[in-house]
């Protein structure tokens, strides 16, 4: 009998040893499998980051800051694309969204003129600093965590974000080859072309500039050879009540040219000046171009049609007055539009 009792205890805690050893084998197993799925994801994570950066040419590009004040042209070598880009008005925001770049954007801001022609869902997505005019205080830019912030040159002036200021807080700092007083729509192309190579989306940035220069040809086809020998006079009418702002040469300049017109002061060397009411008569344009900053064109218009010394200008007499989106006619995503926007209305019967 004791024996048997013996027996049975023996038993007893075999099982016992058995189930607590299975118990715990079970434990470790759930544990060591979540483990596992976690390095892997892990490991896969870090896989695709080394292969993107693996993959990654440097790319060197040199930041003309000349008109800034500064006069210095800076070196700048990218060896992974940036992730917290800050677009310094909606023209510049526009290069990205229409690169589908979105996700490496921090913020970005409207400026004095708004891209009111463009249409992009990712203007909803991404947060907005600044106020109105698109100004922001450095505590804001480092705040959103910017590292590449693209701007016009005088972004990067003294007075608001300079070299200093940037290198110290890792920014880098670009300005569009768009801008300069003597551009074309091959600087548009440039820039596609350049922000494609830093941020690695070069084929996207190559069938924007197709698109581009299909829809020039386009336009180029429908206005017919003519137009360009003996382009329409056009005044630009962008600001000012006593002395007006216009365009000259440059990115408005090229636009125009290529839609069929040519500015009336084609002959200032430089992109913008300011001139007189009595040279804007003097030259009597046949067209006058307002340049819409944020839905402001139906008071424009009003203040030229009742300007006294404008009376007896042809486009105020036969009413050729119409306008085009301001931040497209600086050089942005949506130039190439605009060409064909400010074409039909310099050749209406030609796109009927």
């Amino acid at each position: 009998m004791k024996r048997i009792l013996a027996l049975l205890t023996v038993l007893v805690l075999i099982f016992s040893v058995t189930g607590c050893s299975s118990e715990q084998t079970t434990t470790q197993d759930t544990t060591t499998k979540d483990e596992t799925t976690t390095v892997e994801t892990t490991t896969e994570a870090k896989a695709e980051n080394t292969t993107t950066a693996s993959s990654y040419e440097p790319v060197t590009i040199i930041v003309d800051l000349a008109r800034s004040g500064l006069g210095d042209k800076v070196e700048q070598t990218f060896t992974a694309p940036p992730t917290g880009v800050v677009a310094k008005g909606d023209q510049m925001a526009d290069y990205f969204f229409d690169l589908g770049l979105e996700n490496n954007m921090a913020a970005y801001t409207h400026g004095s003129c708004w891209s009111s022609v463009s249409q992009f869902p990712a203007r909803d997505v991404v947060p907005l600093i600044g106020d109105a005019q698109g100004k922001f205080t450095k505590e804001q830019l480092l705040e959103v965590g910017c590292d590449f912030l693209m701007g016009w040159d005088s972004t990067f002036s003294d007075k608001n974000f300079n070299r200093e200021f940037c290198e110290a807080n890792g920014i880098a700092m670009y300005t569009p080859y768009c801008a300069r007083d003597f551009a074309t729509f091959e600087d548009i192309y440039k820039d596609y072309e350049t922000l494609g190579k830093i941020f690695a989306v070069e084929d996207v940035a190559a069938a924007r500039i197709d698109a581009m220069k299909a829809k020039l040809e386009e336009v180029r086809t429908t206005i017919g050879e003519e137009a360009y020998k003996n382009p329409v006079n056009v005044f630009v009418f962008d600001s000012g009540e006593d002395t007006p702002f216009t365009a000259c040469q440059g990115m408005p300049g090229d636009i125009l040219k290529l839609a069929g017109g040519i500015s009336i002061f084609d002959d200032i060397e430089k992109g913008w000046s300011r001139v007189s009411w009595e040279q804007v008569v003097e030259r009597n344009p046949e067209v006058i171009l307002i340049l819409d900053y944020h839905n402001e064109t139906d008071e424009k218009m009003e203040f030229l049609y009742n300007n006294p010394s404008l009376v007896n200008v042809d486009a105020i007499k036969n009413k050729r007055v119409f306008a085009a989106n301001c931040a497209d006619m600086q050089g942005s995503a949506g130039s190439a539009g605009t060409v064909e926007i400010i074409a039909k209305g310099l050749y209406p019967d030609k796109f009927k």
